[in-house]
């Protein structure tokens, strides 16, 4: 009994195994397609992961050979041709990187990161700023099916907050870089410009304490000729990046051009201190040549007692001075509040301008 038993067993298993041998023959018969399409797959795959290991290595070149590659047996994988994209951007090859992110997204049109690098080479390279605009706006207009926050783990809600809030300020430097194309001060320049401005406002609802969007909005409403709101935000990024030239040498442009002489004194001297030690003597000269001017119009206001009270008459007493790290620098300097010095808090002046 035992043995008939063992043989039906055998036979049953014969049976199966034959089945399904046949089954694999029909299927790959019906679906040959669908098998070859499989087996280049991996071959891609094999690819893509040498690439990605020679992108890591920052061997671009042998990257690049991989890829193209991977992207011969399997051209929908959206990594390999976005990563091949950036590389071509590394060698300034914007036409090669824009194809590549244009294929990346043309598999996965949600590849946001993809895209948002798209719209960047559209802008800023290629000066295609209609196109760059339609790819931030594809990019907010995106949300995933589901938003899912697992602490620690995954958070494709605050992913998907901060790619809005980058593609919005984005957009903004895309409509400013259109109002500089079109001339300045022409009914479309400001247009474009108000664009810009609106842009970054949006930027700031998901970015909430950005030194860049800061200062490009402030700098946007500087050339659109609205001081106050420009004032603010001057102070706003300021008060992020105390220690920024650009954004103290342009709050002091701004208060000079509302003749607001002293606290515009006080800004260009503060530049002054930030100044880049690598930029030419003639960026020393005018910034100084403008403080000169600014005491110039201190004077003509009559405010002597401002002045003076800002010139040091005293010496220093030995006790006063000590040598730091190589340099000869006040006892004091080392409790020096940096960030404190330069902070802005022209507000409330401001307001009333």
């Amino acid at each position: 009994m035992g043995f008939i038993i063992k043989l039906l067993k055998l036979k049953i298993t014969k049976i199966i195994l034959s089945l399904l041998i046949i089954t694999f023959i029909a299927s790959f018969y019906f679906y040959k397609d669908w098998y070859i399409k499989q087996y280049h797959k991996c071959i891609g795959f094999y690819f893509v992961h040498k690439g990605d290991e020679a992108y890591k290595n920052t061997k671009y070149q042998k990257a690049v050979n991989y890829y193209k590659l991977a992207l011969k047996h399997y051209p929908e994988h959206s990594k390999a041709n976005c990563n091949l994209g950036n590389i071509y951007v590394s060698f300034e090859n914007y036409y090669e990187a824009v194809n590549a992110y244009e294929n990346a997204l043309k598999y996965n049109p949600n590849f946001m990161v993809c895209r948002m690098d798209l719209g960047i080479i559209l802008s800023e390279k290629m000066a295609d700023y209609d196109k760059a605009i339609q790819e931030y706006g594809k990019v907010i207009n995106t949300t995933p099916w589901m938003l899912i926050n697992i602490p620690f783990l995954f958070n494709n809600k605050q992913t998907t907050h901060t790619n809005k809030g980058i593609a919005y300020y984005n957009m903004g430097l895309a409509y400013r870089g259109k109002a500089v194309y079109m001339g300045d001060n022409t009914a479309v320049s400001v247009k474009y410009l108000k664009k810009a401005r609106d842009s970054y406002m949006n930027a700031i609802k998901y970015l909430k304490n950005d030194f860049d969007t800061y200062y490009n909005l402030a700098l946007t409403n500087h050339l659109i000729g609205d001081y106050k709101s420009a004032g603010i935000q001057y102070c706003k990024a300021i008060n992020i990046e105390p220690e920024n030239f650009e954004a103290h040498y342009n709050m002091a442009l701004l208060l000079r051009t509302v003749r607001l002489n002293e606290e515009a004194l006080n800004e260009f001297e503060k530049a002054a201190m930030l100044i880049d030690s690598s930029l030419k003597d003639d960026k020393y000269k005018y910034i100084f040549g403008i403080m000169n001017e600014m005491k110039r119009r201190i004077i003509n206001e009559g405010k002597f007692e401002y002045l003076s009270k800002r010139i040091d008459l005293t010496s220093l007493p030995p006790e006063e001075i000590n040598y730091f790290h190589g340099k000869v620098i006040l006892s004091k300097q080392k409790e020096f509040n940096k960030k404190e010095f330069f902070k802005c808090n022209y507000e409330k002046t401001l307001e009333e301008i």
